[in-house]
């Protein structure tokens, strides 16, 4: 670690700057004394921080996972984004606590909540908006792809792999 200073990591990240803009990717010899150090404690905060919720690492291990399907099944037939509106669906509302009843919900529409009210009472219990997210994408991956069935046969046809990234 002390052989580690400002100036050995300076020019370091000015090599592989360059390596990078040149469209270089093979492995990086050090050149000077120092740079060996420097490397070994990047490839160390690199494996401490890959189990870390959110970090690069963990980013850059999902897309190692992603690749890796790639190479095996080929690429995606089908890539989108999952946001359920939450503030104005009356189910999230119910499992936040508001006193909503569900039996009738679809004859007679919850309209005494406004979104606002919806989004508040939401934001007072975040684990009635967590419970209705979970079971969104829960019978999504249930129903809609159908992969917790025998068959696997969705509306997408069969599902091989599905692959979930929470933000």
């Amino acid at each position: 670690m002390e052989r580690v200073d400002d100036d050995i990591l300076k020019h370091l990240t000015d090599v592989l700057t360059a390596k990078k803009a040149r469209k270089d990717f093979t492995p990086y010899q050090s050149e000077i004394d120092g740079e060996q150090a420097a490397l070994d404690l990047l490839r160390y905060v690199e494996y401490c921080s890959d189990h870390i919720e959110g970090s690069t690492e963990e980013i850059r291990a999902m897309r190692h996972e992603i690749r890796a399907l790639c190479n095996d099944s080929g690429t995606p037939s089908i890539f989108f984004t999952l946001n359920p509106a939450d503030t104005f669906n009356p189910v999230c509302s119910f499992m936040s606590g508001h006193d909503i009843n569900v039996d009738t919900l679809f004859n007679e529409p919850d309209s005494r909540f406004s979104s606002f009210q919806r989004a508040r009472h939401l934001a007072a219990n975040p684990i009635g908006g967590a419970r209705f997210f979970h079971l969104m994408v829960n019978q999504l991956i249930n129903i809609f792809f159908s992969f917790t069935r025998q068959c696997r046969h969705g509306v997408c046809g069969r599902v091989k792999h599905y692959y979930g990234v929470v933000e």
